[in-house]
């Protein structure tokens, strides 16, 4: 008896806890479901934002060229960042970047990372 109510009370703190963080909980996928990884692409710009925090580091980057499209950047966890290699201090807004990654499935100007190249550093991220 004393086991069920542990496991129930348990469960109710997982759900409650759960949903004070929806967008995390909803953020957290692999990259097959959101990105076409048999069509790799590579861009390059400038970077225009960072938001480096869990569950995905995110990062705008505004091509070079004609079209100055911005790109959403999905990177991996900051925790798997910082052991690759790619730290806060690495990704800094007006840098210039290579990224090696997927496109987004909906064809919006968004990308799962592979690789990035910053300040001739490359770092695989995925």
């Amino acid at each position: 008896m004393i086991a069920r109510s542990k496991l129930f009370w348990v469960a109710i703190i997982t759900v409650v806890a759960s949903l004070g963080f929806p967008g995390e909980v909803a953020a957290h996928h692999g990259y097959y479901t959101n990105y076409d990884l048999g069509n790799p692409r590579t861009i390059t710009g400038v970077i225009k934002a960072v938001r480096y925090t869990s569950p995905h580091i995110r990062m705008q980057l505004q091509t070079t060229g004609r079209s100055k499209q911005v790109w959403k950047i999905d990177l991996p966890s900051p925790t798997q960042a910082q052991w690759q290699g790619l730290t806060q201090s690495v990704l800094k807004v007006g840098s210039t970047a290579t990224v090696v990654g997927w496109p987004a499935y909906n064809r919006s100007n968004e990308m799962g990372a592979s690789q990035i190249t910053i300040g001739g550093k490359t770092v695989v991220v995925n």
